[in-house]
């Protein structure tokens, strides 16, 4: 029994904090060259997509500005579509992930593992985008007509009278507040 509480009292000769500060140091390296090799790894297979949509994206045509093909080298890295998607590589399985920022959070759109099927995704999507915006294009156009053949009232004649009854019912309604609260005052001192 002496001898077992000897051992516990005692400290083990191995254990010293150079060391330990030492074996911490090698693991942070090794983790740190692991996180530059993910990383690079990424870039490059970002890069390689790049590379396969540079043809479709010098087709979009030059007054429709909402896409631009940029590689960010952040956390994670990232390829933009346009302001709102990217294309980043998960971690754990390697693939490519078309994402969507929206106010309602990021939403996955598609997940590929090769470089061929995510450029025909992406190239699907930048076609849907622009026909989505010819037809809101095309419907704003279509109602600034309709308004013209409806609107028979000539242009500013209404509008000024409006601005001068809000004035007029603003000035009421402070006055009257104001003689409320001097009142309410005058009340509480009697």
């Amino acid at each position: 029994m002496e001898e077992t509480a000897k051992a516990i009292a005692r400290p083990a000769a191995s254990r010293s904090l150079r060391e330990a500060i030492r074996k911490a140091r090698l693991d942070e390296a090794e983790r740190l060259d692991v996180t530059a090799d993910l990383r690079d790894g990424e870039m490059a297979r970002l890069e390689l997509l790049r590379a396969e949509l540079e043809t479709i994206f010098a087709e979009i045509p030059k007054q429709d500005d909402r896409f631009n093909l940029a590689l960010v080298p952040s956390r994670p890295a990232r390829l933009w579509i346009d302001l709102f998607t990217y294309v980043a590589v998960d971690e754990g399985s390697g693939a490519y992930l078309l994402v969507r920022n929206s106010e309602n959070g990021r939403r996955t759109l598609f997940s590929a593992n090769n470089v061929a099927d995510m450029a025909e995704r992406i190239t699907k999507h930048v076609a849907h985008e622009i026909v989505r915006r010819e037809r809101l294009e095309t419907a704003l156009v279509e109602s600034g007509r309709r308004e013209k053949l409806v609107d028979t009232e000539p242009a500013g004649s209404g509008g000024m009278g409006v601005v001068v009854a809000a004035f007029v019912v603003g000035v009421i309604t402070g006055a009257a507040g104001l003689f409320a609260a001097v009142w309410l005052s005058i009340s509480q001192f009697d």
